[in-house]
């Protein structure tokens, strides 16, 4: 498995789904030593905790090793939106623009 997030990708989530945490979601989490820390849930144990995993096989993350209360996850990741989309919308939309002058400057 690959890694789901690529530095400058944009997540939106929610903390209104919060108790629909299934397995296979994204979920987000807030430690004071690591930030903001985001994994994929690989099992539900109880109404109280949950296991998560990484998406990189090559790394390992003190957070995966044991369970983890469901009250300190922050957000459920609804969609991410990638980088690269992002360039390419603003390299269109520049282009559009110029487009855009050049027909007004020649009032075509």
């Amino acid at each position: 498995m690959k890694p789901s997030l690529f530095p400058g990708d944009y997540i939106v989530g929610t903390s209104f789904f919060k108790s629909l945490l299934l397995k296979g979601r994204i979920v987000v989490l807030f430690d004071c030593t690591h930030s903001y820390i985001i994994k994929r849930v690989l099992k539900v144990n109880n109404k109280d905790y949950i296991k998560l995993k990484n998406d990189n096989i090559n790394t390992t993350s003190l957070f995966c090793d044991k369970p983890i209360k469901k009250n300190r996850i922050l957000f459920l990741v609804l969609f991410i939106i990638r980088k690269k989309y992002i360039d390419r919308f603003i390299k269109l939309n520049d282009k559009l623009k110029k487009f855009t002058n050049i027909l007004a400057n020649n009032k075509i």
